[in-house]
């Protein structure tokens, strides 16, 4: 019985914890497992405390799931219609576990606090210890892990910069200071501004602006400098560092990390100068002059749209990295679909038809509003602002550590402006489950018996939505590997699970190739391009195939097609075999 009453919180803090730790980064592994704990925690809630209130944001995040999935019938890439829809629904059931928690926020903003101190100490210790994290390479350095990628990593330390400003002291010190190490380290020039943002609507709401300044000051005047020794550490910060270099600067860095964590428990307990108006003047004249720095710096440097590299430089650099472009594309496209989009997840094909370089390539715009409006529509960004609005506006005028809790979900979204954040659980979920909580309100009688079939029966069928694709998937690429008569029956099996992937597609055509049945191979390739017309890739397979196998007309007719919906591709991804194609042809040295 203790265990049930404590289920309220328990469950919200254990899918945000799974997901910060092994959400699996922008791909869509974890969406089903975690999806399926969610609904299962659900099911538990409902038989033991009862119907929760505050279900306008999560219903309204399910109609956008369900936008999503209907968006298949017109979508460019229906697999990731599908793939975006499963998302949805689960970020849905997570914003709705969290309503449960209504009664728990201050075990909520504690426990999410221990998480994502330990997501931090455990990205940090990756530096120090470099068996503790793989970064998969010599040439990248910017600080990952666990959650996979640096700006996602950089959001994850606003939430827990905005809790330790609510619970201060030792406890809250060390968290900022781990957090402002982390987001620097990072090189998240969106994390830095998010972070900006949350503190600043932190010192605007709260009644203990004081403590909050401390602990902030306390905290980021220790960073700054381990930062510092951490810049000039190869081992650390620079590319292409052996693991010798990595090993010694690590612990070097480790030892800085510790000093620096004394260093700024130390300056929390130092005497506090005392509050005048001399004081709250000089504060006020510091921010004036670091916000009109800042605009100066960005109007002598200008804006752009350029490429920008993994290192420390970034931050003295003002362009978007080519999100300008992306925004620009996402645009476009909104303009000659603005009611329903393109198909939930299929900005790709956007991306590829406006690029003007091989290098503008990308499977997100990097703004979740514009990226919305182009591929569901105004509908569909209506359904996710009504939905934020619901989850907000309870948060109004919270205070202590309901008003850190309060402020997730919008540093989630200013971070979203900037980034792919809706492609990362480990991040969404948080700010979820915490709006969530502030949105619930006291859960009614248990609900018992029948009245639970309903609920276990949409559950059922949402899970089911959930592991098709992934099982799909699996099968799919397992079937690569097969002996062909294996490689067929796997393929088979991956289409009926989820008729829309291409994969079986190519994993059938290769298994009959291999016993030499070329024409139904090809046909093969010619069903993935009647199943996603406007992917460019599709109408590649076909065309290389058709070369492959002594086609060049086929080659030619395929491979045109893929030229038109990707003008800008590196000619080795297809152009120069379309130029052979069309010598040939021109020629008439073809036979088919």
């Amino acid at each position: 019985m203790r265990g049930i009453r404590q289920l309220p919180l328990a469950a919200p803090l254990l899918l945000a914890g799974l997901a910060l730790f092994f959400g699996g980064g922008p791909s869509d592994s974890s969406i089903f497992w975690l999806g399926g704990l969610a609904l299962l925690a659900l099911l538990a809630l409902l038989a033991a405390e009862g119907v929760a209130g505050g279900w306008e944001g999560p219903v309204l995040l399910a109609l956008l799931a369900a936008w999503c999935a209907l968006s298949i019938a017109w979508s460019w890439l229906p697999d990731r219609s599908w793939d975006y829809a499963n998302r949805a629904f689960v970020y849905a059931a997570l914003a709705a576990v969290g309503l449960w928690a209504a009664g728990r926020t201050r075990g909520l903003a504690v426990g999410l606090a221990v998480l994502l101190g330990a997501v931090i100490g455990w990205s940090l210790l990756g530096k120090v210890l470099p068996p503790v994290y793989d970064y998969g390479g010599l040439d990248v350095t910017r600080l990952r892990g666990p959650i996979g990628l640096w700006n996602q990593l950089a959001l994850a330390t606003d939430y827990a910069l905005v809790l330790a400003l609510a619970f201060r002291r030792r406890g809250g010190t060390l968290l900022a200071y781990a957090a402002l190490v982390a987001l620097l380290l990072t090189y998240s020039r969106g994390g830095v501004l998010t972070a900006v943002v949350v503190c600043v609507a932190w010192f605007i709401f709260s009644e203990e602006r004081v403590d909050g300044a401390v602990t902030l000051v306390s905290a980021a005047l220790p960073a700054a400098v381990v930062v510092a020794i951490a810049f000039v550490l190869p081992g650390v910060t620079s590319d292409s560092q052996s693991l010798h270099v990595r090993w010694r600067d690590g612990l070097v860095f480790g030892a800085v990390l510790l000093v620096g964590a004394v260093a700024s428990l130390a300056l929390r307990r130092a005497p506090l100068p005392r509050y005048t108006r001399l004081v709250r003047r000089a504060a006020l004249v510091l921010v004036a002059a670091a916000i009109a720095g800042a605009v100066a710096f960005v109007a002598v440097h200008g804006i752009g749209s350029a490429t920008v590299g993994n290192t420390g430089g970034r931050f003295g650099s003002t362009s978007s990295n080519f999100r300008f472009t992306w925004w620009d594309q996402a645009w476009r496209g909104f303009l000659e679909h603005p009611l329903a989009g393109v198909g939930a997840g299929a900005f790709h094909v956007l991306n590829l038809r406006f690029r003007s370089t091989y290098l503008d390539f990308t499977i997100e715009p990097h703004d979740l509003p514009v990226q919305l409006l182009a591929e569901v529509g105004v509908v569909g960004l209506a359904l996710f602002a009504a939905a934020c609005f619901f989850l907000i506006r309870p948060a109004l005028r919270r205070r202590g550590h309901e008003l850190a809790l309060a402020l997730l979900l919008p540093a989630f979204l200013v971070h979203a402006l900037v980034d792919v954040d809706w492609d990362f659980v480990a991040v969404t979920a948080p700010a979820l489950v915490a709006a969530g909580a502030l949105a619930g309100r006291p859960a009614r009688a248990p609900a018992r018996g029948l009245a639970l079939l309903p609920a276990a029966g949409v559950a059922l069928l949402l899970f089911g939505a959930f592991v098709s694709p992934w099982l799909a998937r699996r099968w799919a690429l397992d079937a690569y590997g097969a002996t062909s008569s294996r490689a067929i029956d796997l393929a088979e099996r991956a289409h009926s699970f989820d008729p829309l992937l291409l994969d079986p597609y190519w994993a059938k055509a290769s298994a009959l190739d291999d016993q030499g049945r070329t024409s139904e191979a090809f046909a093969q390739y010619v069903g993935a391009v009647h199943r996603q017309p406007k992917n460019a890739q599709s109408w590649l397979a076909a065309g290389t195939y058709a070369w492959d196998v002594g086609c060049p007309y086929q080659a030619y007719v395929y491979l045109e097609r893929y030229t038109e919906l990707d003008q800008k591709a590196r000619p080795n991804q297809g152009g120069d075999l379309y130029n052979e194609a069309l010598t040939r042809v021109n020629n008439a040295q073809y036979r088919c």
